[in-house]
C-alpha cells in the first residue's frame, strides 16, 4: 500500500514554514557567535577567564573547547594556509563494515570485515591493501554469549577493530621507514560506545581503543613522525561555539535582560554548529586554530595520556567543513600539525582522503559475499540443519517486500 500524501500535506506545509523560521533564528545566532570569535579571536585571557568560570558554574561539567597554548599566534577568526608538505610519507586508511546478527535466521552470527590501504605519498610505488575479516557466533554456554549478539556490541567490536588494525599497520611501516606515517581513522578519536551501557563495560570498551591510541604513541616515541588522526566529514558538535557562549556566564541577554543560564554549556548547543561557524571563515585547503575539547569523556582519556584536541578543515568542494582529531602528544608539536594538515589536504583532491574511501570500498560487503557465506554456513551444516528456516514473521515481511502477488500463489 502506498503513502496516502495527501493525509499529511498540511503537516508538510507546516514543517516547511517551521524549518525556514527555525533556520533564520539560527542565521541570527550564528552572525553573533560568529561576531564574538572575531571580538576575541586574539585575547586568549579572557576565554581563559570565562572557561574558567564556566567550569566553576557547571560543577566541572562543562562541554566546550580552549585553544591549545602552542599556537597563540593564530587569531582564532583566521584560518591557516597547509604548509610543509612532505616529499614522502606512508599514509594509512582504514575503515569497517558488517553482517549484522539477524535472528529471525536459522544460524546466528555476525560478520566484521576491516579494510585497509597503506598509501606511499611521494613514491612511485602502488598502495598495499589488505582485509581482516571477523566472524563471531554464539557457543555451547548461551548465557555466557548473551548481550554479544546486537547490533551495538558488533558496532564497538568493528569500532575496535579499525582502531586496532590502523595502529598495527602504523607501528610496523614505522619500523621499515624513515618517512612520517599517518594513520587516519574514519571517525572521531574521542571514542565513546554508541548503544552501550554506561558502565563498566562502556569503561573497558574505552579503555581498549585509548590503549590502540597509546600502542602508536609509543611507535612515535620509537620512532619520531608517527601520527593518529580521526577524520569527521560531516561534524555536528558545538565545542567552540560553547566556548564562545561561556563569555555570556552572568550577563543579561541584550534583548530580554534574562542572565545567561551556565548550565546550557554541559552540552552541546541546540542547532549551532562549529562546523557552520567555520564554513563562514576558512577558505579551501585552510585550517582552523588548535583546540583542546573539554568534556567529561575527555577526562577519561587525558587521565589516560591521550587527551584528545582537534582542528576543523575546508578540504574544498563547497562550504564542507570536517573535522579533524589528534591526541595532545602531536597537537602539542606545531610540525606535526602542519605535517597532518598538508598531507590530509593533498589526500582531499576529490573534497573526501582517498585512502578513506579506497578503505571503505576495501572493507564493504557486498550483498553477493553475504549470500555465498550463508550458502558455506548451510552446506557445512549438513541436510539436516540446512533445511531449517528462518522465522515465518522474517518470511512474511521478505515475501510482502517482494512485489505484489495473489494471495495462495
Amino acid at each position: 500500500m502506498t503513502l496516502e500524501y495527501e493525509r499529511i500535506l498540511p503537516k508538510v506545509k507546516d514543517l516547511v514554514a517551521t524549518a525556514v523560521n527555525r533556520q533564520r533564528q539560527l542565521d541570527s545566532q550564528q552572525k553573533e557567535i560568529a561576531q564574538k570569535l572575531t571580538d576575541y579571536a586574539t585575547d586568549r585571557g579572557a576565554i581563559a577567564h570565562s572557561i574558567k568560570i564556566a567550569q566553576e558554574k557547571t560543577g566541572g561539567k562543562l562541554y566546550a573547547a580552549e585553544p591549545h597554548p602552542a599556537y597563540a599566534h593564530e587569531p582564532l577568526n583566521k584560518g591557516v594556509t597547509a604548509v610543509n608538505l612532505p616529499d614522502t610519507a606512508v599514509i594509512i586508511g582504514g575503515d569497517g563494515s558488517q553482517i549484522l546478527p539477524d535472528r529471525h535466521a536459522p544460524y546466528l552470527y555476525y560478520l566484521i570485515n576491516i579494510g585497509v590501504i597503506v598509501y606511499y605519498h611521494g613514491r612511485n610505488r602502488a598502495p598495499d591493501v589488505f582485509t581482516q575479516p571477523i566472524l563471531e557466533y554464539p557457543g555451547l554456554d548461551w548465557q555466557a554469549d548473551e548481550g554479544k549478539f546486537t547490533s551495538a556490541h558488533v558496532s564497538i567490536q568493528r569500532d575496535l577493530a579499525e582502531i586496532g588494525a590502523l595502529a598495527e599497520t602504523a607501528c610496523a611501516q614505522a619500523a621499515q621507514t624513515d618517512d612520517p606515517v599517518l594513520a587516519l581513522l574514519d571517525q572521531r578519536l574521542l571514542y565513546w560506545p554508541v548503544g552501550g551501557d554506561n558502565g563498566r563495560n562502556d569503561q573497558k570498551t574505552v579503555y581498549e581503543w585509548i590503549k590502540a591510541m597509546r600502542q602508536v604513541e609509543t611507535c612515535h616515541r620509537e620512532h619520531g613522525a608517527v601520527y593518529l588522526s580521526g577524520y569527521i566529514s560531516e561534524p555536528g558538535t558545538s565545542a567552540v561555539v560553547n566556548m564562545l557562549r561561556t563569555l555570556n556566564v552572568g550577563r543579561p541577554d541584550p534583548e530580554t535582560g534574562e542572565i545567561f543560564d551556565p548550565e546550557v554549556l554541559k552540552k552541546r548547543s541546540a542547532g549551532l554548529i562549529d562546523a557552520a561557524l567555520f564554513a563562514g571563515i576558512l577558505q579551501p585547503g585552510e585550517r582552523s586554530a588548535v583546540f583542546v575539547n573539554i568534556s567529561e569523556n575527555n577526562k577519561t582519556f587525558k587521565a589516560q595520556g591521550q587527551e584528545v584536541c582537534f582542528f576543523y578543515l575546508h578540504p574544498g568542494g563547497g562550504k564542507h567543513i570536517a573535522r579533524v582529531d589528534i591526541p595532545r602528544w602531536v597537537a602539542d608539536d606545531p610540525t606535526a600539525v602542519d605535517q597532518i594538515h598538508a598531507l590530509i589536504m593533498d589526500q582531499c583532491k576529490m573534497v573526501y582522503p582517498y585512502v578513506l574511501t579506497r578503505a571503505d570500498e576495501i572493507a564493504v560487503i557486498l550483498s553477493q559475499d553475504r549470500d555465498y557465506l550463508e550458502k558455506m554456513i548451510a552446506v557445512g551444516m549438513g541436510p539436516e540443519f540446512a533445511l531449517r528456516q528462518g522465522s515465518a514473521k522474517q518470511a512474511g515481511k521478505d515475501a510482502a517486500r517482494s512485489g505484489k502477488t495473489r494471495y495462495g500463489e
